[in-house]
């Protein structure tokens, strides 16, 4: 055998020794007692199992505070997810637009012939002016013209020479009578029967629009001539060239009102005469289609 001196420490490690227990031995080796495996582990095995962060032998379960809180569990990202994610976020504000597929030829040249007859007046089969324009999702150019007249019918001259809505009194007077009914005000509306003598009942007049009457039951009545209403129903009607000189007539009595306002208005004078040599050629042109 070998002197102790001489013994080297990896196999003096290796020896098992029965812990001596005494005053300066820890609490937590005498709760699990002397005999324990933890206390016949060599000192050298404990240091490398704490340093490799293995838990200790003999140290049990450990258990959770009454208190503390669970770590709660992860999930995939929202943009690893499939299904109703991926549907949801194709449909949001932030998706591009998707590009506007080219008019097929033949669309495109049935088109062209719609707009021809458009321009010289002719009568127009209602089925198709919807199998070409609709389908296309194109304005016809009439529809064009109406659309801009239909933004500044107040300009044209036919408007401003004749009011509309009608602002003398009898002409609304005359149509009251047509159906029975009274005007009275706001202030004699409380304290007035519904029917008066003659058997007429009761309307008053709604201040913000001239011509539109309210009676007891709440329902509108809108005396304004339907004739001359400046939309896109009585507008369609005229033909093209009346349309066009309409259209010519407002830009011109805009451009003479901008001149009122006290911001400079430069750009929509401009877009505006751009606008008018449009429609002086489409006005000429649809002449000479007359013509022919």
């Amino acid at each position: 055998d070998m002197a102790d001196d001489d013994i080297p420490l990896s196999t003096l490690a290796s020896k098992t020794k029965t812990l001596k227990i005494d005053d300066d031995t820890p609490l937590s080796i005498l709760a699990g007692g002397s005999s324990s495996s933890s206390s016949r582990v060599p000192a050298a095995s404990r240091q490398g199992q704490k340093a490799a962060g293995g838990p200790s032998l003999g140290a049990g379960k450990a258990k959770a505070a009454p208190n503390a809180k669970r770590s709660l569990p992860t999930y995939p990202s929202s943009s690893s997810s499939s299904g109703s994610t991926t549907s949801s976020s194709d449909d949001s504000d932030d998706a591009p637009l998707q590009t506007k597929k080219p008019l097929p030829a033949q669309k495109r040249k049935q088109l062209n012939k719609l707009t021809q007859k458009f321009i010289a007046g002719d009568n127009i089969d209602p089925e198709e002016t919807f199998r070409v324009t609709s389908v296309s999702k194109m304005r016809s150019i009439k529809d064009e013209i109406v659309a801009k007249l239909l933004c500044r019918w107040w300009y044209a001259e036919e408007y401003i020479k004749n009011d509309w809505p009608p602002q003398d009194e009898s002409f609304y007077l005359a149509e009251l009578d047509k159906r029975k009914l009274r005007k009275v005000t706001i202030e004699q509306w409380e304290w007035l029967p519904e029917q008066d003598a003659k058997g007429y009942n009761k309307v008053y007049e709604l201040s913000q629009f001239r011509g539109v009457y309210r009676n007891s039951a709440g329902e509108s009545i809108d005396l304004r001539p339907k004739d001359r209403c400046p939309c896109q129903t009585n507008f369609r009607k005229k033909d093209l060239a009346t349309l066009c000189a309409m259209l010519l007539g407002a830009y011109e009595n805009q451009l003479k009102d901008l001149k009122n306002c006290r911001y400079n208005q430069d750009k929509r004078a401009n877009d505006i005469k751009a606008a008018m040599t449009r429609t002086r050629q489409l006005l000429h042109e649809s002449g000479e289609l007359a013509k022919s």
